[in-house]
């Protein structure tokens, strides 16, 4: 790596996370002005509030807004070098644009790296303890019951539970039915079934379970109480759409496989935030290049000119972001497309500002 290439690579990592540091502290202050009477209702110590989370809320919106974050401060030292007529000495030296923008890329890699490895496997835990305290004393959330409740588990086993409450992991009137082909050849019934989390065990209450022989004679045992196992979990039964921000991409990726069997409505919104997880750090070579194309040269109005353009652009890549759902609503794409649309349109954009570079 020649002295040119370090010298780019350290601006442009310092202005970065300078430029994280900054928005971060602006996130957290204006976080705190409306959430310091929920602080001081339960009064937490700053402590708990810390590392509870601020310091959970720090990593969970600094790494989603890091591709535009490290677009603003790429345009800024960029335009700053520009205007310091640093760009001009280099073509002066014979560097080709191609080449000066190689140091960019790799540093974009580097970024990159670590939005992706946070996204996949950091976030998703500290996601955890974010939500949980959130729940608890700032949007003081009440437990909800869903009713009537169909799923299908794995081929041919399907069951219904009839009032599920997902704070208490339990629910009435549950059903477990097995089938072969169209033939019904096992069924377990309880009033009332519970999840044990410690033991990991389903707790049955007033049970039955019922089997169908060949010769069409059934066998039938009953009971008041039992602990036993299924092939389910409670996010099989109720998924909740928050549950998979907590859930690592090893996690998200078997908790997929179960809901393509069971035929949940909500596969399409997982499948966004699988994809998610790599489209938007992916976005950082994306909008670095850009930004160089914009901010690498002399233009009337100066830095604040060109920071104004990037600003622009930045709002404009949000906007592309918040349309992907629509696009999933109205089934107009795959989860997997709508996704990497924004993506795909700015490098459109890019393409089209180097050919005219």
């Amino acid at each position: 790596m020649i002295r040119l290439d370090r010298y780019i690579l350290k601006k442009f990592l310092g202005n970065f996370f300078f430029f994280m540091a900054l928005v971060m502290a602006i996130a957290v202050v204006f976080d705190v002005s409306q959430k310091l009477d929920d602080f001081m209702r339960d009064e937490l110590s700053l402590a708990t509030i810390i590392n509870d989370y601020y310091l959970n809320f720090i990593a969970f919106y600094g790494n989603t807004f890091s591709a535009l974050i490290l677009f603003l401060s790429t345009v800024f030292f960029t335009a700053r070098l520009a205007n310091n007529t640093e760009i001009t000495a280099i073509y002066t030296g014979g560097v080709s644009f191609w080449r000066l923008i190689r140091p960019y890329m790799v540093g974009a890699g580097v970024v990159f790296i670590i939005t992706a490895a946070m996204s996949h496997l950091v976030i998703p835990m500290t996601n955890g303890k974010r939500l949980a305290f959130e729940d608890e004393y700032i949007f003081h959330r009440r437990s909800s019951r869903d009713l009537n409740i169909h799923r299908q588990i794995l081929p041919g086993h399907f069951i219904y539970v009839e009032t599920w409450n997902k704070k208490r992991l339990g629910g009435y009137n549950f059903t477990y039915d097995v089938y072969e082909g169209s033939q019904l050849t096992e069924r377990f019934d309880a009033d009332f079934i519970k999840w044990d989390p410690q033991r990991e065990t389903w707790r049955c209450d007033a049970w039955s379970h019922q089997i169908w022989n060949q010769d069409g004679s059934a066998t039938l045992w009953k009971g008041l109480h039992k602990d036993t196992t299924f092939a389910f979990t409670t996010q099989q039964i109720s998924p909740d759409e928050r549950s998979i921000e907590t859930m690592t991409s090893p996690e998200l990726w078997e908790f997929l496989e179960q809901q393509r069997i069971s035929g949940s409505e909500a596969l399409g919104t997982y499948l966004m935030e699988f994809h998610r997880r790599t489209a938007y750090p992916f976005s950082a070579f994306i909008l670095v290049f850009i930004a160089v194309i914009l901010a690498g040269r002399k233009i009337r109005g100066g830095i604040g000119a060109q920071i104004a353009l990037g600003l622009i652009i930045a709002v404009t890549y949000i906007f592309f972001m918040q349309m992907t759902s629509v696009l999933i609503s109205i089934q107009f794409a795959t989860p997997f497309v709508a996704v990497w649309t924004p993506n795909f349109i700015f490098m459109m954009v890019a393409a089209v500002l180097a050919y005219r570079r």
